[in-house]
């Protein structure tokens, strides 16, 4: 059982930093009469949109090509569609609290969002990220994306720390798997009370 404190803090954005990620696309399927699960689905149910999601996030196309897909996709209007999606995200003042104390008892803190291209709606805007994480990691300003190795790694550089010495929190358990796999100790977060505490006890703050 490791006895020393994890020396850093990696968070997911979507869900983690900010409220329900998937509870937010599934209220926006439903005021749009369509399954819960459809925007999930048109993202990686078909190898269209597998790929050009995956391209978005790094960066490659930009966000419109994106929308045009999923319209087309879900049989809604393209009009400013991934506002329309994320309209109902908004900060999560625990997450946001709890990274506050990390950084004051001296754990390294960092964002990693896989993005959703790049022009067009920005979810970060008024988070001011860069003021209250030590590093950001953006996907499609970095050109790599979760779950592929080469951004955490890159995460872990930028904080100056060994992935073994890292605790990665996302509400995505694929993204978890490649954390695992390169040593660090994930948390798979749904907002509950006790996600809080276990990142508080493995960073020493508890």
């Amino acid at each position: 059982m490791r006895l020393v404190a994890y020396q850093g803090l990696i968070l997911d954005f979507g869900g983690v930093i900010t409220t329900d990620f998937y509870g937010c696309l599934s209220a926006f399927s439903v005021r749009e009469g369509l399954a819960p699960d459809s925007v999930t689905r048109a993202l990686s149910a078909t190898p269209e949109g597998r790929d050009l999601f995956a391209a978005a996030e790094t960066g490659a196309v930009p966000q419109r090509e994106l929308e045009r897909m999923l319209a087309r996709q879900l049989g809604v209007s393209g009009e400013d569609l991934i506002a329309r999606m994320l309209g109902d995200l908004r900060p999560r003042p625990e997450t946001a609290d709890l990274a506050k104390r990390a950084r004051g008892a001296g754990v390294a803190t960092a964002v990693l969002s896989n993005s959703w291209g790049t022009g067009g709606y920005d979810p970060y805007a008024g988070y001011d990220l860069a003021a209250h994480f030590d590093v950001v990691v953006i996907s499609d300003q970095a050109g790599l994306r979760k779950p592929e190795p080469p951004i955490y790694d890159l995460t872990t550089a930028k904080l100056g720390l060994r992935p073994d010495d890292c605790l990665f929190v996302d509400d995505t358990p694929a993204n978890l798997v490649t954390a695992r796999q390169l040593g660090m100790a994930t948390v798979h977060f749904t907002g509950a009370r006790s996600d809080f505490a276990e990142i508080e006890r493995l960073i020493g703050i508890a």
